[in-house]
């Protein structure tokens, strides 16, 4: 029953195609137009390239993929995610569709599928950064340059990349639990973009890793990505970056587990 749902979740996320290019298209499609107007601006302005210059392709795709979870990206991914989750209070639509499967599966189905959107959103990201570093190669004579972790940069990559992708689920999961609350696309959207400035700025303040600077998402997705990112014999040391995983992983199972707990005992007769 919960593949079922998964299909059906998944066909209505492809038939709205306004949720899916501003959720998970424009983010990734903008930043790669603003980074060949950025190039080509310069490149006008001062009639002449930077000596010395390199592009290292690899470092801009795991940056690009490391900031995807910013508030600016986070508002797009929101919107997606509340249209994903809430579409059905907006469009009053529950009563058709619950009596056909369980309301656990029809949850967890939405959640899933925005997990499988956000990661070709996340891929994407990394596409983009790459096409942008080859512009900028060509219109700056910029020659293109190796990682200078070598084979290492793959296993780096992932590990950014699914950390990134974990900080998504956790937005994912609090327009679910929002929308659940408020019954409503916007009320997911706005709630969620507050709490998720909010917390980014509060880990831009923090320095010292403890328990209490861990239990922000932000703070503790950003230790560990300093763990993963660094060369080998410069990693900080494991502690944090440890705890700060499990933060990470006990967020997204509380936001979830809420989202689902409070939506089974939801009154659904007039949505």
């Amino acid at each position: 029953m919960l593949a079922d749902a998964i299909a059906a979740e998944r066909f209505r996320l492809i038939r709205d195609r306004t949720a899916v290019f501003w959720g998970f298209l424009f983010a990734p499609l903008a930043s790669l137009l603003f980074s060949l107007a950025g190039d080509i601006f310069v490149r006008l302005a001062f009639h002449r390239t930077i000596p010395g210059a390199t592009t290292d392709l690899a470092n801009r795709a795991m940056g690009a993929v490391a900031g995807a979870s910013g508030p600016v990206t986070a508002l797009f991914l929101l919107i997606g995610a509340a249209a994903i989750v809430a579409g059905d209070y907006r469009w009053e639509s529950w009563r058709l569709v619950t009596p056909r499967n369980s309301r656990l599966n029809l949850l967890a189905a939405k959640l899933i599928v925005f997990a499988e959107a956000s990661a070709w959103s996340l891929l994407l990201t990394a596409l983009a950064a790459v096409l942008a570093g080859l512009f900028s190669s060509v219109v700056n004579a910029a020659p293109l340059v190796g990682s200078g972790v070598g084979s290492a940069f793959l296993g780096q990559f992932a590990g950014v990349f699914l950390i990134t992708w974990l900080e998504v689920l956790m937005i994912g999961a609090l327009a679910a639990l929002v929308g659940v609350v408020t019954r409503s696309t916007m009320g997911a959207v706005i709630a969620g973009l507050v709490v998720v400035v909010v917390q980014s700025t509060a880990a831009a303040a923090v320095q010292a890793a403890s328990w209490k600077t861990l239990a922000i998402p932000a703070y503790a997705a950003r230790t560990l990505k300093t763990f993963v990112a660094a060369p080998e014999g410069f990693r900080p040391d494991a502690g944090p970056a440890g705890l700060g995983l499990v933060m990470l992983l006990v967020w997204l199972a509380v936001l979830a587990t809420g989202a689902l707990v409070l939506f089974r005992r939801q009154d659904l007769t007039k949505e």
